[in-house]
């Protein structure tokens, strides 16, 4: 049984991976603003983070992000993956079976600000003081608003798939009966 329930984890890490990719990539395209982004492929991964908690998380932000850049056909900068798996490290740590919708209010825009601190810190790795400062303005102006839409999309989302996500969080001795 315990098994079947890694392969379904693995399973449901994937697919949320692959919505995230989705919406990445879409949304790289439909901006068009080298180096920039908004930050709604986040949702998936912060929904397998308190699902499955912070492990599944980063991985998840690290593989989606990393197949998101190969499939926009951007050039792969490494500090940038700091900001998706922050996405998938600490809804986990704050909510993974402890989950309650004020919580997830603090926690949102809490890791969108270390996601901000760490892509702004990539920023000025990869292309200097210029560009980093010609983005930070933009980028700590959107905190407020994005939160609040990727707050509402991840409780909306994550109470109606409680039924499916629910044997996730039971303890292994209840799988039994």
């Amino acid at each position: 049984m315990k098994g079947n329930l890694q392969i379904q984890k693995l399973v449901l890490a994937a697919s949320l991976a692959a919505v995230s990719i989705v919406i990445d990539v879409f949304f790289k395209y439909a901006i068009g603003i080298p180096n920039f982004g908004l930050p709604f492929y986040a949702i998936p991964i912060v929904l397998g983070s308190i699902i499955l908690g912070p492990v599944y998380g980063a991985i998840m932000g690290f593989v989606g992000d990393g197949i998101g850049v190969m499939i926009a056909g951007q050039g792969y900068l490494p500090f940038f993956v700091i900001g998706p798996m922050i996405w998938g490290i600490v809804p986990g740590l704050f909510l993974h079976k402890r989950y309650q919708p004020y919580k997830l209010a603090y926690v949102v825009p809490l890791t969108y600000l270390l996601v901000s601190l760490s892509n702004t810190f990539a920023l000025f790795m990869h292309f200097g003081i210029e560009t980093t400062l010609a983005l930070l303005v933009l980028r700590m102006a959107l905190i407020p608003f994005n939160s609040i839409i990727i707050f509402v999309l991840v409780k909306d989302l994550y109470r109606k798939l409680i039924p499916f996500h629910e044997q996730y969080s039971l303890q292994p001795e209840k799988l039994k009966t």
